[in-house]
């Protein structure tokens, strides 16, 4: 490998930019609202039919929906569980979480 040297004359300065953030307090349009209920709606559809092909597959006979309803619903209610204790410790430690962002936090008023 070959090392190259530079010859400056003073201090090499690097410019540093801002990082862009997202723009949060601004909606989203119409176009990227029917992209995301798109995609939602075709992986709940892909999710039933795989469910369906799986259980029918097995030769029993389902004669009631409700145990996968309450399966659904279940899962559902676990995932928020977990995601409260996760959205908790953000608000209380603030600093940095897991993705590098700076969370800041809650102030008393």
């Amino acid at each position: 490998m070959t090392d190259a040297i530079i010859a400056t004359k003073g201090p090499v300065t690097r410019e540093r930019h801002a990082p862009t953030r997202p723009m949060l307090d601004v909606g989203f349009d119409a176009r990227s609202a029917v992209i995301f209920f798109s995609i939602l709606g075709l992986t709940l559809f892909f999710i039933a039919c795989n469910v369906y092909v799986d259980v029918t597959e097995t030769g029993v006979r389902t004669t009631n929906w409700l145990p996968f309803l309450l399966l659904g619903v279940a899962l559902f209610i676990a995932l928020e569980f977990v995601n409260g204790f996760h959205d908790t410790a953000n608000a209380f430690l603030g600093g940095r979480d897991r993705t590098g962002a700076h969370n800041r936090p809650v102030q008393r008023t």
